[in-house]
């Protein structure tokens, strides 16, 4: 009969580099433990980045900590997506009595710099009639945007997304149909004027020729 004890005895085969690995794993894990926990205090109380920043800024001015522009590349990505989103967003609850969108247009106006903010207005008028003609909506979704390059007062963004153009059922008046999303790459060009960074330009990089900000 075998001795039940047997089970609990040591691997006598083991050697010692093999029983000095077993003992140094619960030391590892607490070694990653507490890494991870003060990654995440400097995260959240000891990064140089400003206050509200995102957690892609935080990440940026912990280990880019000499970098001066961590601020400025947070507040350009965010106008630069701001704009793809509000320039591809539109529909029928915008359409005013004279069946023009005047809060879409002024979303949109608040992210450029005035010479193409003027470009904009002089297409916008598209856009609101295939909403007021033909009851056409479009939502856009963003994701992913990085800058590409920065100085003081200028910076380049890519803005990487999609947007989805609806219209009603002819069927159903209550339905809409959806067509596939499309995707969108750009290169967004940006100014900073008076402290603010605003849309100067942008570029189609998803095969079609530049083109004006037109929805």
């Amino acid at each position: 009969m075998t001795d039940s004890t047997d089970n609990r005895r040591p691997d006598r085969h083991s050697t010692p580099r093999q029983a000095l690995g077993r003992a140094l794993v619960p030391v590892l894990v607490l070694v990653i433990v507490g890494c991870l926990a003060s990654l995440a205090v400097l995260l959240m109380t000891g990064s140089r980045a400003p206050e509200g920043a995102s957690l892609g800024g935080r990440v940026s001015a912990l280990f880019g900590a000499d970098d001066p522009l961590v601020e400025e590349r947070e507040e350009a990505m965010s106008q630069a997506q701001q704009f793809a989103l509000r320039v591809h967003t539109y529909g029928p609850q915008l359409l005013d009595e004279k069946n023009a969108m005047p809060e879409y247009r002024k979303l949109v106006v608040e992210v450029m710099t005035p010479k193409f903010g003027a470009g904009f207005e002089e297409q916008a008028g598209l856009a609101e009639a295939t909403v007021a003609q033909a009851g056409v909506a479009r939502e856009a979704e963003v994701f992913s945007y990085a800058t590409s390059s920065i100085d003081a007062d200028s910076a380049q963004v890519l803005v990487a997304g999609s947007f989805t153009t609806s219209y009603p059922d002819p069927q159903n008046a209550d339905k809409r149909i959806a067509t596939d999303a499309i995707p969108f790459r750009y290169e967004v060009s940006l100014k900073k004027i008076e402290g603010d960074w605003l849309v100067d330009d942008f570029q189609d990089l998803t095969g079609e020729p530049q083109q004006e900000a037109a929805p």
